[in-house]
């Protein structure tokens, strides 16, 4: 089964067999994903992301670029654990590749266990190879569905992970998204963006339109890919979206019907702030203590940003305050329409989402409430800003420096002025990360 696996043991050319790249190759629309895990030994690495995001892909991206540069093939282990039945046959596994390697000579290897949640208690074989020793002069990268970060078992190597990462990877960002259709466009920091959107104004109609299609299609692959062959996301790659969340609610033995009724909540109140007794009270989830579980669990599961409001004075949140609830990529926000049987936002309320999804990836992001909302409140270098995003007619002056929010800038549709700048623009040039570094104790 391992030998399987690992064809590039016989000549690293044989790569080219494993499935994801050969679906990769044979896309019509391609982009190569730099997962920036530490390749030191010794490293344990855990990337997180949603399902079908294109974890498994990065992962055969990243052993092709280490075969061409040279490593030993045999020091190159990878193994899909979708089929394990729990820790004792996942330590089997390891177990062969370890005499593999000794009989081979290799002293030290890059480890990679795709898919590592799906055994029962994963975490027993690879904290019992790790505190043996087994791994001292290797690297480990282990991925997992969405369940690595709902468990919270990406806790349970306090002390064991080296110089090793955890990362997120989330949808492709719009700025990504642009290239596929040969727009270049230079990006950066917000405060980047605010200095020189007015140099770039003329590609404001086509980025437009790729905005429309961006809200229609979101940024993950196989929905992407779907609308480079079909012109819309097919109804396949939706309902395997949300298959695998309904599975994965399953495995958590969590309520699906709370989860969909707390989904209907999000999507119908979109861009509103709420409450979680709102959730428990109009929608049936339950208790309000339900709600906050299962609003958790949306988050959790790299689904969903809940944005508390901020005290403009301290610039810390207000957690008693009403949130905002926002899912992460508009793909997210179709699949789960059809789902739980709601009508998706309209525009507006889909470009205010996408705003706050993609500054969610590169500030700590609130809203004010004050006299009147503030969209969104951005930590930027130390300086709050507050961003409003409007899509129908800017009314400028309507906000003053409020304690430390000293600056506001305004989201349009289509209209450029001084601190006004089109959705298109603004996250065509905002410097979006694709994959994420937690920062964990």
């Amino acid at each position: 089964m391992i030998e399987e696996q690992n064809p590039w043991w016989i000549s690293p050319e044989l790569i080219r067999e494993n499935a994801y790249y050969r679906r990769y190759l044979s896309s019509p629309v391609r982009w190569d994903v730099e997962l920036p895990v530490s390749l030191k030994p010794y490293s344990l690495n855990i990337v997180f992301g949603p399902r079908q995001v294109g974890k498994s892909t990065a992962l055969i991206l990243l052993i092709k670029r280490l075969l061409d540069g040279g490593t030993d093939p045999r020091g190159v282990f990878y193994f899909a654990c979708d089929k394990l039945a729990d820790y004792r046959e996942l330590d089997r596994v390891l177990s062969r590749y370890l005499e593999f390697r000794r009989r081979a000579g290799v002293s030290s290897s890059v480890i990679v266990l795709d898919e590592v949640t799906y055994p029962r208690e994963w975490f027993r074989a690879v904290k019992y190879r790790i505190d043996r020793g087994d791994f001292e002069n290797d690297v480990l990268i282990l991925t997992g569905s969405l369940t690595i970060s709902a468990k919270g078992e990406a806790e349970t190597f306090p002390g064991r992970r080296g110089l090793g990462k955890v990362l997120v990877m989330h949808p492709l960002p719009f700025s990504m998204f642009v290239r596929l259709f040969g727009v270049e466009i230079p990006t950066g920091d917000l405060r980047f963006v605010v200095d020189n959107f007015h140099r770039y104004l003329g590609l404001l109609p086509r980025l437009s339109e790729l905005f429309r299609y961006f809200l229609a299609v979101g940024g993950f692959p196989n929905a992407v890919r779907d609308f480079f062959t079909r012109g819309a996301v097919s109804q396949e790659t939706a309902f395997d979206f949300v298959g695998s969340i309904s599975s994965d609610i399953y495995k958590l033995r969590r309520s699906e019907t709370f989860f969909k009724l707390t989904v209907r909540a999000i999507i119908e109140r979109a861009s509103s702030e709420f409450s979680f007794h709102t959730i428990s009270r109009d929608y049936g989830v339950g208790t309000v203590k339900t709600a906050v579980s299962y609003v958790g669990l949306l988050e959790k599961l790299h689904l969903l940003k809940t944005v508390e409001a901020v005290d403009p004075n301290t610039g810390l949140p207000m957690p008693r305050k009403l949130r905002k609830f926002y899912l992460l990529d508009p793909f997210i926000y179709h699949s789960f329409s059809k789902w739980v049987g709601a009508a998706p936002p309209d525009e507006a309320k889909m470009a205010e989402a996408a705003v706050a999804a993609h500054l969610a990836r590169l500030y700590k992001l609130y809203y004010l409430k004050l006299n009147g909302e503030v969209d969104l409140v951005a930590e930027v270098d130390g300086e709050l800003w507050g961003v409003e995003v409007k899509y129908g007619r800017i009314r400028k002056g309507g906000w003053r420096a409020v304690g430390r929010i000293k600056r506001f800038i305004y989201v349009s549709r289509d209209e450029a002025d001084d601190d006004v700048i089109p959705a298109p623009l603004l996250l065509a040039m905002l410097k979006t990360p694709h994959v994420v570094e937690i920062k964990t104790a």
